[in-house]
């Protein structure tokens, strides 16, 4: 349990017993400026308010009344009704001695934990992933590793985009060319060429687009030759997606497209029917809700074709029923907020009570700060952008280590370079767009992955030079400011991950790492480790040198970027 953790439940327990009307809280945060203290609480505040008492009054017996652990300063009233608190150096110690014992690092289960479905990603069949994806693919991996960390179960949904409109036009090019063997090494390009190609025809000629409507209705209807055909285009797919995501090192529970819901829609358009839910708008079936928009939520056309909504509603009823879901996170672009919007609405309406979060981010601009496209204005392949993040790593790599070569200089050029890739989309807030630039990310200076991976290298090769992998427990000694400074930075870790898993944004791991970094590296300049001044001060050096290495690997494990023990 961190300090503030400790101090919240206190002033919690005091605060149900004086207090039983008021929430659960949280109450307590790290105060904005230092010099007022290290913690400070606005309980008072929000009790006076809900009680009519002096929120002074209420801070006043709070300090008194409110027993801490030992080691902490008198709390100090402050303003109209805040208490700011203390915590002497002696306590610090004794709290990362026991951090160093905690295999969790403070981070405490959350109780109750939750069946948590996370879906991200959700590439499109016969398509090659692009710089489009990555956004989804990262943060929903993060998000689900920082969950579950919390202690929630949690299953990862890849809801690949296998049926629809498209696979008429591609059925139509793929089967006019004569239904040619695919190559294993650019399948997925000639698959994106036949697409691009009957969609052209299609477009362009309306009996083409006649025979396109007649093969994907003959797909639709299970015609044998017609499913074989699909069948081969999602394993070649498959095998494309398999690659990246092997690459970035992120993996799902349970991979299900579009298809696997096809049976259910009809029977969730009757439903929302007879309850009153839809209602039928010039042959269509539609959902309205003027405060969500004027313009109704189409669930069948008046073709009867279903659309992504109908989909969906069937995919949110499926993970309640068969996976026990008590929540749902959807992480998309922000582009597809409305749909959401009324998403979240419908299956509210139709009893799906659980919560549903719609999970959304910005988008990665070029230096024109225009959406990043590749010189021809089409969308990057993510492949491409693996490719030059990797050979640009390489190129640092053996600016700093000439005698790199071979395997040894493959793998750390393809841990640095998509370490940098990861830790840049994710290092701003989720809601804003950035502009991507190779310059920034895979700088050893600033907030970037290869600066927070140094320090760990750094941290291993103080150990490495001592002789010792894991320090043995020695009592923590804080001689000197910047030691003490790192101390309360690696109490801090548990808080920052609860705040990252719970707010659903990773740049809050990202912000800390990079703080943590840092101050290690003061640390290391202003407190010798391998030549303090007794061996008691040393080995209390080496254990908190290894205790940052300890927080730095699981921090960027979080973020899915692994870790090298040199450069």
């Amino acid at each position: 349990m961190s300090l503030r953790a400790e101090l919240e439940a206190r002033v919690q327990s005091w605060a149900q017993t004086h207090y039983p009307q008021m929430g659960a809280g949280p109450w307590v945060r790290p105060c904005a400026d230092p010099r007022h203290g290290h913690f400070q609480t606005h309980l008072p505040m929000v009790a006076g308010k809900q009680s009519r008492e002096n929120p002074k009054e209420v801070a006043a017996r709070l300090a008194q009344e409110c027993a801490l652990p030992e080691g902490w300063e008198k709390p100090q009233i402050a303003g109209n009704g805040f208490v700011n608190y203390r915590v002497r150096p002696i306590a610090v110690a004794t709290a990362v001695d026991k951090l160093r014992q905690d295999p969790s690092l403070g981070i405490c289960p959350t109780n109750p934990p939750e069946t948590i479905v996370v879906d991200f990603s959700s590439p499109n069949i016969a398509k090659a992933m692009h710089v489009g994806h990555i956004r989804s693919t990262l943060l929903g991996d993060s998000l689900s590793r920082l969950l579950a960390k919390c202690g929630h179960r949690v299953i990862r949904i890849n809801h690949l985009g296998d049926w629809g409109t498209q696979f008429g036009k591609l059925l139509l090019a793929y089967r006019s060319a004569g239904r040619p063997p695919l190559d294993p090494s650019r399948s997925i390009q000639q698959l994106e060429d036949f697409y691009k190609k009957g969609h052209e025809e299609a477009e362009a000629d309306p009996k083409k687009m006649d025979l396109a409507r007649a093969e994907l209705a003959a797909l639709q209807s299970g015609e044998p030759e017609r499913l074989r055909d699909w069948q081969h285009f999602c394993e070649k797919s498959a095998e494309h997606f398999r690659e990246i995501y092997q690459r970035l090192n992120v993996s799902f529970d349970l991979e299900k497209g579009e298809s696997s819901y096809q049976a259910a829609l009809a029977g969730v358009v009757k439903d929302l029917l007879t309850e009153g839910i839809a209602e039928i708008s010039q042959g269509a079936v539609v959902v309205k809700n003027s405060e969500i928009s004027e313009e109704p939520f189409l669930i069948r056309k008046s073709d009867g074709a279903f659309l992504y909504g109908t989909t969906d509603l069937a995919a949110l009823q499926s993970r309640i029923r068969d996976l026990h879901a008590q929540r749902i996170i959807y992480v998309t672009d922000g582009r597809q907020q409305l749909h959401f919007r009324w998403l979240f609405d419908t299956a509210k309406r139709w009893g799906k009570q659980i919560p549903l979060e719609h999970v959304w981010f910005g988008t990665i601009l070029g230096p024109d700060r225009k959406p990043l496209k590749s010189r021809d204005g089409t969308p990057i392949k993510l492949v491409d952008l693996l490719e030059e993040a990797k050979d640009r790593a390489k190129k640092i790599l053996l600016e700093k280590r000439p005698d790199l070569t071979g395997t040894s200089l493959e793998a750390k050029a393809e841990l640095l370079g998509i370490a940098s890739l990861k830790y840049a989309d994710q290092m701003p807030g989720r809601n804003l767009d950035y502009v991507f630039t190779w310059e920034k990310l895979l700088a050893f200076d600033g907030n970037t992955a290869p600066y927070i991976l140094n320090a760990y290298v750094r941290s291993r090769s103080i150990l490495r030079k001592a002789g010792v992998t894991t320090p043995p427990h020695h009592p923590t000694l804080l001689e000197e400011a910047a030691e003490e400074e790192l101390s309360r930075q690696l109490l801090r870790f548990a808080d920052v991950v609860e705040l990252a898993a719970h707010d659903r944004r990773p740049h809050h791991l990202c912000g800390y790492l990079f703080e943590t970094a840092g101050m290690f590296h003061r640390f290391f300049e202003a407190c010798p480790v391998l030549q303090a001044k007794t061996p008691a001060l040393q080995q209390s050096r080496l254990t908190l040198t290894g205790l940052t290495g300890d927080v730095l690997r699981e921090g960027l494990e979080l973020l899915g970027i692994p870790t090298l023990e040199e450069m």
